[in-house]
Formats: structure tokens, C-alpha cells, sequence
């Protein structure tokens, strides 16, 4: 067989040298050779017999060898086809992997069939073959057509690079602080492919602070474990730390982000402290509820707080004491939150009244003691704000200063407790910001005028008489008085109101709010702001505010500014701060913002006042504005009244009238007085008109025509509440509605005012009994001064017969810097062209100027009266050396006034 072969590929290779040499010959040659060739052809036998061919295929390169799951071989695969022992060229070769487990895919359809063609030498190079994510051993085979069997190719896929690293077991553990995690931490490290890796290593982080815990062969928050055959590392036994709490401990491998994560608890250990949170030193007057729970804090011995442990809160069972809402008895329990607070339900003090003490405490504890106070039944807060002069340096100084505070007073006249700002912005204001505190006094009242002093001792030498101040007070009704300063420090005007205030630490402020303010800037000049903004439920944030400025130290008015902010949760008197973007940063070159404080009313009505100690002083109101905060237009604002007046200094004046509306036309027409006290010039009876503009926001603007009414000329108008009487603000039955007004006249900065609706004005309506007050600003001695009163009259067949209070500590009227029992008295003249408008001047054709006897000669005051209904007058002072702008309101009821009260004969006649 072997000799049959050999012959066959030599007479093979005569054939082709037969061949080769007919090429090489000449032309001729070719021929004959081609002649003889012809004779080769089908139809000629040949004279050797056919072969059998004898195909083979081997793999050349490429086997054995393996590589790291998921990756690309190095080494192609590259197998031999012969045929007949010679290397065969253009044979197609497939080259074919597993279908399943250890295997791999070729390039560049990632399929794990493909083929290839073998080149000249008989060699088929595969495609790039890259191992699948199993791990192990296998074969490629390599096929060609005619071959009895393929070739092999042996590779291995090998375990690659950790990829990842999961929790296997030790999550999810909790153990009291200081002591050891039941179970070691387990965790799996596998590659790309989820095969398991040996021998990685595997790092164990505990948090470095807090809750935490330390391994058992490092004394650390770190360990470190090495994998096993099948993947897992194992932690050393955990201890944790004196921290209770959650934590987390992370387990790492080098070369991959991933991470197993631990969530582990440190539980605290038995309750053994507890401790107040809140809730102590309250106060709530009998029968009414505390502003507060009580809260205390449960810890163990490490000081981590304890949850789900029950407190028992117990409150005298005699005597003073509360009710807790939910047992409706004195004790009640409550259990700890997830901090270790527990809170009690809310209480209600009893009918008697002192201090007394509530214990917290657990099984196992300390005691917690809570401080509280129990109020005398009936006893309620009243609100009060005042602004004025000082008579500073024995009268060689004039200065503007506000008064703000909050009172709780006891149905027999006791004053409780309370706080109040006082501010000049100078000489005498008080610390911040705890304020001053009001620790005692008095209320004393005549039994039937229900007018009389109000005695307030606090804790700043500053103020009032070396710390006590002195009110005078006329009630209104019960819920509402006029007050002004009476003890000689000082002179100014200003309301006394029942407070309304949130059951608990809250705040219930919402809504649109209109406001003015009114004082003095850092450089001494008259200043006044006006706008209205919004309080986002929650009561914490001042927003979508507009903002007018007159400032005299600037110069221009402006208008129409932004201004937001936040408020505080007020206190327990009501008492909260403000932080917004009113400032002085225009006048000063840098940024100025004003400090202010405010006290409720109730939520629609905030008495403001700057506490600034850098030479600026103002104070004003926030009335809410109901739906004019929304829906306000030219409709909002029908007949009405009005009075404006300036603050000292270069602003004194004053100027009242009323008015009618056209609001499809936006005009006004009416009748006022002015006195322009501070220019010399007074327009009495004066017809005037103009033009307004409401926005829907109550944001508005009301121009008098120049020249109508004097200098006066320019208002800023923001709607308020038609459901509010803004010289009453408890009131919300009669007298509702109106607006404040600002005044944007460059000479007049600091003018602030109301426009109250006007309702009725019939003269017949005037009658019965008043309460009156005024504000006058003078040079009646040829300095600069100011009184101020506030008193009661009756008003009989068209006669006013009075008695007040008055503040003249700068002796405008007498040699006394009070005096009580000052008589008034008039016969005002109604107006027989302009119903509403009263008269009391000497200048009439029959004199009636309003008499007012201190001591002495009776002095006379040339006075008008604007009538917005038979419950709301305003009235001012047009004389030349004298100019006061005030209110008179008529007596409701008094059921509830708190008072010593005494009788009117026998009251004190004043220094």
C-alpha cells in the first residue's frame, strides 16, 4: 500500500513537470505539445488509475490553555486541514463550543459557533473566543467538510477578580449595649460570574462614633477575613459599643466597590434616669389648659435614651394640681418614643389656684419634676401697645419710644405676671432677648366710669418710674380699653386688649395681614412702613409682602418693595420675634435689618415693635385682612371716615375728614380738616377729592387732588378684614371693616392713620356714654410738647361732659405731670352742610370750643368730629399751637372686667 502511494505522487509530479515544461518552450513547441495534449482529453482513457482523497483536520494553536471567566483568550484557536497530506486551502473549518455550562463566545456576534477558511498553508484562525461566566473545563471542537472527525481545542475557564460581595448570615442582630452579637458576620464573595472566590479578603468596618462595636481579635471597630474554599469570609465576634442605637457595619473586598451591609442595633440598657424636656415652669389660669404637655426623657446608665418604657406622670391628688385629658384624673401614663421621650396628654388646671409640682418617673428610675402655676380662676392676658415722647433730661430732650407687652391680670385687679419691650431706640430698651418681665402691680378701676390706673412693676430700672410704669386706663368694654403712659417718665397713647392664644406651643397666624408702623430712624428722623404680606400656614413664614417706605432720612418715598421673613412660635404671653427684610441699608450703606418683636391680639391682630438698640424706635399693627387678602377691589372701599397723624419732631400734624367713593372710577369726593402743626398752616372744612386703587391683594394707593387739603397729599391704603373693627379688634359685630393708611408725602414721613366705613350720620345717633382718648402734640408753652388722655363722657341733648386721665409730663396744661379727674366739656355743632361732621370751635357763630379744666383757667380747643357710626367718632385738634388726633367709642359691656375697684370719688387726684 505504501509503495502504491509513493508511485501515485510520482508519476503526480511527472504530470505537473510535463505541464510545467510545455510552458517553457518555443511557440512552435507549444503546438505540437498542445497537439499532443489533445490527446489527453475525456475521450481518451487515461493510463492511470483515479485517487481516493483523504481529508484531515487538527488543532495547531491554541490548546490547551484557559483564562479568567468572562475574558477574551489569548490564544487563538488555529487548526490544520490537509487533504491527502498536503495543506488544503479554501476549506471552510466550524469551530463549535458547549451550549451550556464552561464554555465561551466568539466574536463578533458573541455566538458560540463560528467559522473560518483555511489560508495556503491549510490553517483556519478562529474569531476572538472569550470565556463565559461558568467556570471549568471544556472543549471547542473544529470541523471540515470530509473530515472523519474534528479537532480539539481544551480550555478552562478559571475563577476571575471578585465582583461583588453579599451578606450571607449576621444580619439584622440586635445585643445590648456593651454586650456581644449572638452570631458572626458572614459574608459570600463570588466574581462576574457568581463563582465563588477563595483566599479574597475581606475587611469588616464598624462606624467609627456612635453606635458601634468592636471585633474580637482586634480590639477595633475593624476586622479582616479571609474567604474559604467555597467564598465565605467570617467575622470574629462583635461587642457592642456603650452607644445604643442603629449601625451599620460594612464588609469590603479589594477591587470592587461593592459592599455587604450589616444593619445592626445597639439596645439600651435598663431604665435608670429621668429627666425634664419640656413642659416645666408653665402657667394656665384655672379651668383653662396648659399651652404644653410635659415631656421627660428616659435614659440607662450609659445615658442612651430607653424607648417603649412607661412613665407615669402624677400631679397632686389635693389642692393645686391639673387634669390630664386622657384619664381625666391627676395622673396618667404616657411611653417612651423611639429617643426615650414620653409626653403626656394635655391638662387643665384646677380651681385653685398656686404652685405646684408634677413627678415623671419609671420602674427603676429617677424622678422628674415638672414646676407649674395655676392662675386664679377668671384671670385672663390682655395685650397692650403705646407710643409717644419721653421727656428726657428733665425736658432739654424729646424722644419717641414704644411700649409693647402682654399682661395677665386677676379678677381682682392682680397683675400676675407678664412681659413687655420698651424701646427709644436710645436711652432705655430692653434686653434681648428674653425682654422685660412684669412681676406684680395692679388694676384699679372706678365702680362705675370703669376708668382708672393700671400699676405694672418690672425688672428694668430703665422704664417708668425707676422700673414701675403707670397706665392710665378707660375701659370700652370689657374686652377693650384706651390707655396712656401716666407716670410722669413719659406721655403716649396707645390700647389695652383681651388676649386670644393658642391652646399650645403654636402659632395661629394665617393669612393675608395689612400693616403700618410708625417712629424714628437711626439718624433721627421721622420713619413710617406700610403693606400688607402673607402668614403661611404653621404661622412661621412671612411671605408675598409689599412694602411702602417713607423715610424722611432718605428722603423719597418708596413704594411698592418686596418683604418676606419668619416669625417665632410665640411664647406663653403671646410674645414671638420677626426676622424679615425690613432694614435701613439705604440709609446706612450697609445691611441694616430691624429687630422686631410682636405680641398677639389674637390671630388677626399683632402688635409690633422695633427692639433694635441702635437709635431707631417704631411700633405698629398687622390687622388681618379676611378677604381682602384675595378679593379686594375698588368695591372694598365705600363712605368712610379717616384720620392720619404724625409722630414727633418735624411731623406734627394731623388731619381727619370722610369721604364717598366712586369705585367704577376709582375717585373720592369729601370734606376734611388739617393742621399742619409743624408748618403753620391749618385748612379747616375742607372740600377735597382724588383718586384710589385697590388691588386684589388690599395693596392700594389713595391720592388727594394738590392743593384739596394742604401739603397733604399721598397715601399708601391696605385693605383689612371687613369682618375686624380696628379700633376694637375683639369687636366683630359692629364698626368692622376700613383700612390703614400711610402716608407717602415726602414732607409727612412717619403719618400713619385708619379709614374706618362710615355707617351712620345721623347727629341724633351721638348720645350716651364714650370712652375718649387723644394724642396731642403742642408748643402750648412754647417748646415742644405732649399730652395725653383718656377718660369717659356722657353725651346728653347734645352736650359731652367728661372726666379723664391726663399725661402732660411736660406741664402743657398745668404744674402736675398727671392729673385725674380733668374735666371736659362741649356742645358739639353738627355740620348743617356735610351730615357726619361735628364742630367745636370758637370760631363758630355761636363759640363752643371744647373746654378742658385741669387746674386753673379752663383752656379751650378748637376741635372737629368725624362720625362714622353712633359707636366710632374721630376727632381733631385744629388750634395753632396744638394739634391731637383721637377716638371716641361707646361703652358696651363690662361683665368681665378685672379690677380693684373703687369708687370714682375717692380715686387718686394724680401727682
Amino acid at each position: 500500500m505504501k509503495h502504491q502511494i509513493v508511485s501515485r505522487r510520482m508519476h503526480v509530479r511527472e504530470r505537473v513537470r510535463s505541464k510545467t515544461s510545455c510552458k517553457t518552450v518555443s511557440t512552435a513547441a507549444v503546438t505540437i505539445c498542445l497537439i499532443a495534449l489533445a490527446g489527453c482529453s475525456s475521450s481518451s482513457r487515461s493510463s492511470f488509475p483515479a485517487l481516493d482523497q483523504v481529508v484531515q483536520i487538527t488543532a495547531q494553536t491554541g490548546s490547551p490553555q484557559s483564562h479568567a471567566i468572562s475574558g477574551a483568550f489569548g490564544t487563538p484557536l488555529v487548526a490544520m486541514v490537509t487533504s491527502n497530506g498536503l495543506p488544503a486551502s479554501g476549506v471552510v473549518v466550524n469551530f463549535t463550543a458547549p451550549t451550556t455550562g464552561p464554555s465561551g463566545t466568539f466574536a463578533p456576534k458573541g455566538s458560540n459557533t463560528a467559522t473560518a477558511t483555511t489560508d495556503s498553508n491549510g490553517l483556519a484562525t478562529s474569531a476572538l473566543f472569550t470565556a463565559n461566566g461558568k467556570v471549568g473545563i471544556y472543549s471547542v471542537t473544529a470541523s471540515a467538510p470530509g473530515a472523519p472527525t474534528p479537532a480539539l481545542f481544551d480550555l478552562t475557564n478559571t475563577v476571575g477578580a471578585p465582583a461583588s460581595v453579599t451578606v450571607m448570615s449576621g444580619n439584622s442582630q440586635s445585643a445590648t449595649v456593651t454586650g456581644s452579637f449572638t452570631s458572626p458576620l458572614q459574608v459570600s464573595v463570588v466574581d462576574s460570574g457568581n463563582n465563588p472566590v477563595s483566599n479574597a479578603t475581606v475587611v469588616f468596618t464598624a462606624p467609627a462614633t456612635g453606635a458601634s462595636g468592636t471585633f474580637a481579635n482586634s480590639n477595633t471597630n475593624i476586622a479582616i477575613a479571609l474567604t474559604n474554599a467555597t467564598g465565605i469570609a467570617v467575622s470574629p465576634i462583635l461587642t457592642a459599643n456603650g452607644v445604643a442605637g442603629t449601625d451599620t457595619v460594612v464588609a469590603a473586598v479589594s477591587g470592587t466597590t461593592s459592599t455587604a451591609n450589616f444593619n445592626l442595633t445597639n439596645m439600651p440598657g435598663p431604665p435608670q434616669t429621668a429627666s425634664v424636656i419640656s413642659g416645666t415652669s408653665q402657667t394656665a389660669i384655672g379651668g383653662k389648659p396648659f399651652p404644653a404637655p410635659l415631656s421627660l426623657l428616659i435614659v440607662d446608665s450609659l445615658q442612651n435614651p430607653v424607648p417603649g418604657v412607661t412613665v407615669t406622670f402624677a400631679a397632686p391628688t389635693s389642692a393645686e394640681s391639673v387634669t390630664f385629658a386622657d384619664t381625666d384624673t391627676s395622673t396618667t401614663t404616657a411611653t417612651t418614643d423611639a429617643t426615650g421621650i414620653a409626653t403626656s396628654s394635655t391638662m387643665t388646671a384646677n380651681s385653685l389656684a398656686g404652685t405646684f409640682t408634677v413627678k415623671g418617673s419609671a420602674t427603676g428610675t429617677t424622678i422628674a419634676s415638672f414646676t407649674l402655676t395655676n392662675w386664679p380662676v377668671g384671670s385672663q392676658y390682655y395685650s397692650f401697645y403705646l407710643s409717644g415722647q419721653e421727656n428726657l433730661l428733665e425736658g432739654s430732650f424729646v424722644g419717641f419710644y414704644g411700649l409693647a407687652g402682654s399682661v395677665l391680670i386677676s379678677p381682682l385687679g392682680d397683675v400676675l405676671a407678664g412681659e413687655q419691650d420698651y424701646s427709644d431706640g436710645f436711652f432705655a430698651v430692653s434686653p434681648q432677648p428674653s425682654g422685660d418681665t412684669i412681676t406684680g402691680g395692679s388694676l384699679t378701676l372706678g365702680s362705675s366710669n370703669h376708668q382708672g390706673t393700671l400699676v405694672l412693676d418690672t425688672n428694668n430700672l430703665n422704664v417708668g418710674d425707676s422700673g414701675v410704669e403707670t397706665l392710665a386706663v378707660q375701659f370700652v368694654n370689657s374686652n377693650h380699653a384706651l390707655i396712656a403712659q401716666y407716670d410722669g417718665s413719659a406721655t403716649s397713647s396707645g390700647s389695652l386688649d383681651l388676649q386670644t392664644l393658642p391652646t399650645l406651643s403654636t402659632s395661629n397666624l394665617n393669612g393675608g395681614y395689612a400693616f403700618t408702623l410708625t417712629g424714628l430712624d437711626p439718624v433721627f428722623s421721622p420713619v413710617s412702613y406700610g403693606g400688607v404680606f402673607s402668614i403661611a400656614s404653621g404661622g412661621t413664614t412671612l411671605q408675598n409682602g409689599l412694602l411702602d417706605t417713607n423715610d424722611s432720612g432718605i428722603g423719597v418715598p418708596v413704594p411698592g418693595g418686596s418683604l418676606s421673613g419668619t416669625l417665632s412660635i410665640p411664647d406663653s404671653f403671646g410674645r414671638g420675634t420677626i426676622t424679615s427684610t425690613l432694614n435701613y441699608d439705604v440709609l446706612l450703606g450697609g445691611p441694616s435689618p430691624v429687630s422686631l418683636n410682636y405680641y398677639l391680639v389674637g390671630p388677626e391682630v399683632i402688635r409690633i415693635i422695633d427692639v433694635d438698640s441702635t437709635g431707631d424706635s417704631a411700633i405698629g399693627t398687622a390687622y388681618g385682612q379676611g378677604t381682602n387678602a384675595s378679593a379686594a377691589s375698588n368695591a372694598s372701599l365705600g363712605s368712610s371716615i379717616f384720620g392720619v397723624e404724625g409722630t414727633v419732631l418735624s411731623t406734627q400734624y394731623g388731619a381727619a375728614g370722610m369721604f364717598s367713593t366712586n369705585s367704577s372710577s376709582g375717585t373720592f369726593t369729601g370734606v376734611a380738616d388739617d393742621n399742619e402743626l409743624a408748618f403753620g398752616l391749618i385748612v379747616p372744612d375742607q372740600t377735597f377729592g382724588g383718586n384710589y386703587s385697590i388691588a386684589n391683594t388690599g395693596y392700594g394707593s389713595l391720592t388727594i387732588t394738590p392743593g384739596d387739603l394742604g401739603d397733604v397729599s399721598a397715601f399708601g391704603l391696605y385693605m383689612t378684614d371687613p369682618k375686624l373693627n380696628l379700633l376694637d379688634p375683639n369687636n366683630t359685630t359692629s364698626g368692622t371693616g376700613g383700612a390703614l393708611l400711610m402716608d407717602m408725602d415726602a414732607l409727612f414721613s412717619g403719618g400713619t392713620g385708619i379709614v374706618i366705613p362710615q355707617t351712620n350720620t345721623a347727629s341724633s345717633s351721638f348720645t350716651g356714654q364714650y370712652a375718649m382718648g387723644g394724642q396731642d402734640q403742642n408748643y402750648l408753652t412754647g417748646i415742644e410738647g405732649e399730652f395725653d388722655f383718656v377718660g369717659g363722657m356722657t353725651v346728653t341733648s347734645g352736650t359731652l361732659i367728661g372726666s379723664a386721665l391726663v399725661s402732660d409730663p411736660f406741664l402743657t396744661l398745668g404744674p402736675r405731670a398727671t392729673d385725674s379727674n380733668v374735666r371736659f366739656y362741649a356742645t358739639p355743632l353738627p355740620d348743617p352742610t356735610n351730615a357726619g361732621r361735628f364742630s367745636m370751635l370758637s370760631t363758630n357763630s355761636t363759640p363752643n370750643p371744647l373746654e378742658i379744666k385741669v387746674v386753673g383757667p379752663v383752656q379751650d380747643f378748637d376741635v372737629v368730629m368725624y362720625q362714622a357710626s353712633a359707636d366710632q367718632f374721630l376727632w381733631l385738634d385744629e388750634d395753632v399751637s396744638s394739634v391731637f388726633l383721637g377716638s371716641l367709642q361707646q361703652l358696651g359691656s363690662f361683665t368681665t372686667v378685672p379690677s380693684a375697684e373703687v369708687n370714682s370719688k375717692t380715686k387718686s387726684t394724680g401727682k
